[in-house]
C-alpha cells in the first residue's frame, strides 16, 4: 500500500512536471487595443508596493502629496546629466488609485520642448514641456510593444540618432519601469 502511494507521488509530480514544460506560462499584453484608463486595482498595487517598490525612490514632496500623488524614480536608472536621454518615472495617484507614466529628460538644457523618437521607419513626436499623461502613456506602449520585439528606440536630435536611454544598462532599467508599470494597471501580465 506504502509503495503504491510512493508511486502515485512521484507519478503525479512527473505529469505536473511535463505540463510545466510543455505549456510554459507566456507573458502577455492584456486588452491594448483599448484607451488607457490608468486604474490600478488593488490587488496589482499590493504586488506592486510588496514585491516591486524596494527598487524605486519614492518622492512625496508637499506640493504633489497635497494633490494626491507620489512619483517613483527607478533606482538603476542613470542620473547622469551630460547627455541627452529619457528615463520613464511612475506617477501613482493614490487618492484616485491611478497610476500614470511620465517620460523624463536626463536635463531640459539638453532638449527641446518636442522630442523626435524613432524605432525602425517610424518617428514619433512628444512634447516634454507639460504633462499630457496620455501622449506620455502612448509613447510608452510603443517604446514597450517594440521592445518586447527587441527593437530599440531613439532620439532624433540635429540629424544625430542617439541611443533613447542613454546607454544598454540605462535601457534595460527603463524596460524594467515600463513592465512594472503595464503590470500596475493590468495591461500586461
Amino acid at each position: 500500500m506504502e509503495k503504491k502511494l510512493y508511486r502515485g507521488a512521484l507519478i503525479f509530480f512527473v505529469v505536473m512536471l511535463l505540463i510545466s514544460i510543455l505549456w510554459p506560462y507566456e507573458q502577455k499584453l492584456q486588452d491594448w487595443d483599448l484607451d488607457p484608463d490608468y486604474a490600478v486595482r488593488e490587488s496589482d498595487e499590493i504586488f506592486f508596493n510588496n514585491t516591486r517598490i524596494h527598487l524605486y525612490s519614492t518622492e512625496e514632496r508637499k506640493e504633489l502629496a497635497q494633490q494626491g500623488f507620489k512619483a517613483h524614480r527607478y533606482l538603476r536608472c542613470s542620473k547622469d546629466t551630460n547627455d541627452p536621454f529619457l528615463n520613464f518615472t511612475i506617477i501613482n495617484s493614490w487618492r484616485t488609485d491611478q497610476a500614470y507614466i511620465l517620460a523624463e529628460p536626463s536635463s531640459k538644457d539638453l532638449f527641446s520642448d518636442t522630442v523626435q523618437i524613432s524605432i525602425n521607419d517610424s518617428v514619433v513626436g512628444i512634447q516634454l514641456g507639460y504633462m499630457d499623461f496620455e501622449d506620455h502613456y502612448k509613447m510608452a506602449a510603443w517604446i514597450f510593444q517594440n521592445s518586447l520585439a527587441n527593437q530599440d528606440a531613439y532620439l532624433l536630435i540635429d540629424g544625430d540618432s542617439l541611443n533613447l536611454f542613454g546607454t544598454e544598462g540605462n535601457q534595460n532599467a527603463n524596460y524594467v519601469v515600463l513592465k512594472d508599470y503595464f503590470r500596475l494597471i493590468g495591461r500586461y501580465q
